[in-house]
C-alpha cells in the first residue's frame, strides 16, 4: 500500500495480469484498452481493479496516458475492497461518480458492438437476396448458404435497453445533482453506488465478450458466401458501368462497403484484416491526422503495414481471377480503401476516373499496378532498393549475409513473386512516400484530408504526361538519347557508334502529392533500357515542372552512367564534368562578374552544395526561360546546356540574332556541320558495300535530321 508514480506510456497492468491490487487514480489518467476496438480512460478519481473480482484477470491493458500519481492498495476480497473505500471518505463522492463514468463507457462500447452484430446480420441476409437476384439476371443457380440462410441475429445484452441502461445513464446525465445532494448525505450511499457500479461492469465485460465472439464467428462462417457474392456483385457492375459507358448516361453505383470487399478479396488473414479496419477506423477518427506525436506515427507505420500486405494479396489474386471489383482496381490506382476515408465525392470522382481510364498505348506511362503485371510477366526486372541494390545484387547480399543459401537464391532468381514481393516492400513503399511530398504525414491510403484540388484537374492521365514529356523534346531534342554501339563483321566494321532514343517509364504512384522521383537510369548494367520515373498519379502542381525536373536529373545521372569514374574529370569533357568544375572553381572563373559569383554562391548555398540539384534548377530556366529568349542563367552555365542539351532546330533559329547565343550558335554549327561531314563519308562508305544501309545507320541518319530540321515534323 502507497503511493506510486507512473510516467507516460507506462504499462500498470497487462490484460493477462492476476487482479491483486485496486489503485485509486490521484493525478493524471490512465488508458484502458484491449488493443483492438476498446480504449477508454480512468481518469482522476477512479478505482482501478474495482470492476473485477480479486484474483480475475483484468483483460484489458492499463497504461498511462500521462504521467499520473496513484495510491495503491492490497485487494483480495470484497472486504479489502469496501475496507479501502472507507479509508478515503473525503473522496468517496469522486470516486462513485467516476466509478458511473467508467461504467457508461463501458456500456457505449458494449452497445456499439452490439449494433455491429445487428448491423453486419442485416447485411449479410440483404446481402444473401440480392446475391440471389444477380445470379437470376445471369441465368446461373445461386448457391446455397446454410450459414446465411439459417443466421440468427446477435442475442440483445441484458445490460441493453432495460432497466439496468436507464440507471446508468441516470447516473451520468444526474451527476452533479448527485454529488450534491446524494454522495455527501452518507458514505453508504457513495460506496453502494461504487458496488453496483462493479457489478454492472462485470456483466458488460462478459456480454462485450460475447458480442465480439458472435461478431467473429458470424465473419468465419459467412465468408465463403462473401467472396462469392463480392465477385457475381463486380460482375453485375462492371456489365452496368460498361453499358452506361457505352451509353454515355446512366447512374453509376455507390461505393459502399469498400473495405471489407477489399479484404474479401484479397483474402489476407484475420489478424492482418481487423488490424487494418481498427487503424483506418481510429485514423478517421482523429483530430488532427497530420499530427507528427509517437501515436500517430505509430498509427501511420501499422496502416502502411498491413495497407501493403492487403495490396500485394489482392495483386496475385488478380492475376488468377479475370474480374475485380471497382473497388479493389480503384485501390491499384489510387490507393483507395474505404469511402468514409476518401470522403463520397472523393469516392465517386475516383469511381469515375477508374471506370474511364484508358492504358497508354505506347506502355511508358502506367499505373503501378499495371507496373507490377510487367515484373510478374517477366518482361522487366525489379527497380533498385533504397540502398541502389537491384534484385540479383540482393540475393547475392542475402546469401552472403548467410540469410539464405545459394540453392535458395537460385530458386528466387526467377521467382516472379518474391519479384513483385521485393518491388512492393521496396521500390513502391518508398517512392509512394516520396512523391506523396509530405514524408511525416503520409499513409499509402487514399484520404480526403490531402486533396487541395479538384481530382480531375491534377489527374496525371498518360495523355497529359506524354504531352509534358513531348514538350521537353520538342524543345531539348536530345534528352532520351543516348550511345551505344554495334559491329558489322560481314563488312569488317569492329565498331559503329551511333545513338538511340530511350523512352522512359513513368510509373503513376497511387496517392495524391507533388513531387516526382527519378528512381533510375536503366535497368540493370544496359544502357539502352528505358529509366523509371514516378509521379503522384493526381498531381497538385504543374507535370510538366516536374517532369522538366525529372528530365534534368536523368541527364545528370545518365552521363555519370557513361563516364563512370571520370564523371567529374575535367580533362574528359562532359556534361557533368564541365558543371562540376564550373561550380566549384566559379570564384577563379573571369566570364563571370561579381555579381554572377553571387548568384552561383547563392545557387550553392541553396542546394546544400548539391550539384546535381544545381544543373536541374538551371536546367528547368533554360528549357522555361532562355529557350524563349529571356536569359536568366549566367554565360559559363548557358554554354554548358546549350553545348549537351542543344535546342530545336525552331528555338536555336528564333535565337539566332540573340546577341548571347549568336556566337555559341555558330561554334555549335561549325562542330555538327564536321559531325555531319564525317557521318556522311561513313555512310557512302558502307554503300560501296551492300546496297542496304544496316538498321542502325538509317537510325543514326535519323537522328541527324534532328541537327538540321524540327524535330516535331520528324516524329510521327
Amino acid at each position: 500500500m502507497g503511493k506510486v508514480s507512473i510516467t507516460k506510456g507506462q504499462v500498470l497492468h497487462r490484460m493477462t495480469d492476476a487482479v491483486e491490487t485496486v489503485e485509486i487514480v490521484l493525478k493524471g489518467s490512465v488508458a484502458v484498452t484491449d488493443g483492438a476496438d476498446i480504449t477508454m480512460h480512468a481518469r482522476q478519481g477512479s478505482i482501478i481493479g474495482a470492476f473485477h473480482d480479486a484474483g480475475d484477470k483484468y483483460g484489458y491493458d492499463y497504461i498511462a496516458d500521462e504521467d499520473t500519481l496513484l495510491f495503491t492498495y492490497d485487494y483480495s476480497n470484497e472486504e479489502d475492497l469496501v475496507s479501502t473505500l472507507k479509508s478515503n471518505d473525503a473522496i468517496l463522492p469522486v470516486i462513485a461518480a467516476q466509478s458511473f463514468a467508467m461504467v457508461n463507457s463501458f456500456l457505449d462500447v458494449l452497445v456499439s458492438i452490439y449494433e455491429e452484430g445487428n448491423e453486419l446480420y442485416n447485411d449479410l441476409k440483404a446481402g444473401y437476396e440480392d446475391y440471389r437476384d444477380i445470379c437470376v439476371k445471369f441465368m446461373t443457380a445461386p448457391k446455397r448458404y446454410d450459414a446465411v440462410e439459417f443466421l440468427m441475429p446477435p442475442e440483445r445484452p441484458s445490460m441493453v435497453g432495460g432497466w439496468q441502461e436507464e440507471l446508468c445513464r441516470a447516473y451520468r446525465d444526474k451527476d452533479a445533482q448527485l454529488k450534491k445532494g446524494y454522495y455527501t448525505v452518507d458514505e453508504g450511499l457513495s460506496i453502494g453506488s461504487i458496488m453496483i457500479a462493479g457489478e454492472f461492469a462485470r456483466t458488460i465485460h462478459k456480454e462485450i465478450g460475447d458480442a465480439q465472439a458472435y461478431i467473429k464467428a458470424t465473419k468465419v462462417r459467412t465468408d465463403e458466401f462473401l467472396k462469392d457474392y463480392y465477385m457475381q456483385k463486380a460482375k453485375l457492375d462492371h456489365a452496368n458501368s460498361a453499358e452506361a459507358k457505352a451509353a454515355g448516361t446512366g447512374t453509376l453505383p455507390k461505393i459502399t462497403n469498400a473495405m471489407d470487399k477489399i479484404l474479401t478479396y484479397a483474402g489476407v488473414s484475420t489478424e492482418i484484416a481487423e488490424a487494418l479496419k481498427r487503424d483506418i477506423k481510429a485514423f478517421v477518427n482523429a483530430p488532427n491526422q497530420r499530427e507528427k506525436s509517437d501515436e500517430m506515427r505509430k498509427l501511420r507505420a501499422d496502416i502502411g503495414k498491413n495497407f501493403y500486405a492487403v495490396y500485394e494479396a489482392a495483386f496475385f489474386k488478380s492475376m488468377e481471377v479475370p474480374i475485380i471489383p471497382a473497388e479493389v482496381k480503384m485501390m491499384f490506382l489510387f490507393g483507395f480503401i474505404d469511402e468514409e476515408l476518401a470522403g463520397e465525392a472523393n469516392t465517386a470522382a475516383l469511381y469515375k476516373i477508374s471506370l474511364l481510364w484508358e492504358d497508354d498505348p505506347s506502355g511508358n506511362v502506367l499505373t503501378v499496378y499495371d507496373w507490377l503485371k510487367k515484373i510478374y510477366s517477366g518482361e522487366v526486372m525489379p527497380s533498385k532498393n533504397d540502398l541502389d541494390t537491384d534484385w540479383p545484387e540482393h540475393l547475392r547480399e542475402q546469401v552472403r549475409y548467410a540469410n539464405i543459401t545459394q540453392e535458395q537464391a537460385d530458386a528466387l532468381a526467377n521467382d516472379r513473386r518474391a519479384m513483385v514481393h521485393f518491388e512492393i516492400t521496396n521500390m513502391v513503399a518508398s517512392a509512394n512516400r516520396i512523391t506523396h511530398g509530405s514524408l511525416f504525414s503520409f499513409i499509402p491510403t487514399f484520404y480526403a484530408g490531402v486533396v487541395t484540388k479538384s481530382l480531375d484537374s491534377c489527374f496525371a492521365s498518360p495523355k497529359r504526361v506524354h504531352e509534358a514529356i513531348d514538350k521537353i523534346r520538342d524543345i531539348d531534342f536530345g534528352c532520351f538519347y543516348r550511345p551505344t554501339f554495334t559491329t558489322y563483321p560481314e563488312l569488317k566494321i569492329n565498331r559503329f557508334d551511333y545513338d538511340v532514343e530511350v523512352l522512359p517509364y513513368v510509373i503513376l504512384m497511387p496517392n495524391f502529392g507533388s513531387r516526382g522521383a527519378m528512381w533510375q537510369e536503366i535497368e540493370g548494367r544496359v544502357r539502352t533500357t528505358p529509366s523509371r520515373m514516378m509521379i503522384s498519379i493526381f498531381h497538385s502542381v504543374s507535370i510538366e515542372d516536374t517532369m522538366i525536373q525529372l528530365c534534368a536529373q536523368f541527364r545528370w545521372e545518365m552521363c555519370r552512367r557513361i563516364q563512370g569514374v571520370h564523371y567529374s574529370d575535367i580533362t574528359d569533357k562532359s556534361l557533368t564534368s564541365e558543371y562540376i568544375n564550373y561550380l566549384q572553381f566559379y570564384k577563379k572563373n573571369h566570364e563571370l562578374s561579381g555579381e554572377m559569383k553571387d548568384k552561383v554562391k547563392s545557387e550553392l548555398q541553396r542546394f546544400h552544395n548539391n550539384y546535381r540539384n544545381v544543373f536541374a534548377s538551371d536546367y528547368e530556366m533554360f528549357l522555361k526561360n532562355e529557350a524563349n529568349g529571356l536569359p536568366r542563367l549566367t554565360k559559363v552555365a548557358r554554354e554548358i546546356l546549350f553545348r549537351y542539351c542543344t535546342f530545336s532546330t525552331k528555338y536555336r533559329r528564333a535565337l539566332a540574332i540573340n546577341p548571347q547565343y549568336q556566337p555559341v550558335i555558330e561554334r555549335w554549327k561549325v562542330k555538327v556541320a564536321a559531325k555531319l561531314h564525317a557521318f556522311d563519308l561513313y555512310r557512302r562508305k558502307i554503300l560501296t558495300m551492300t546496297d542496304k544501309l544496316p538498321p542502325e545507320v538509317e537510325l543514326e541518319a535519323e537522328y541527324m535530321k534532328l541537327f538540321t530540321s524540327n524535330p516535331g515534323q520528324d516524329r510521327v
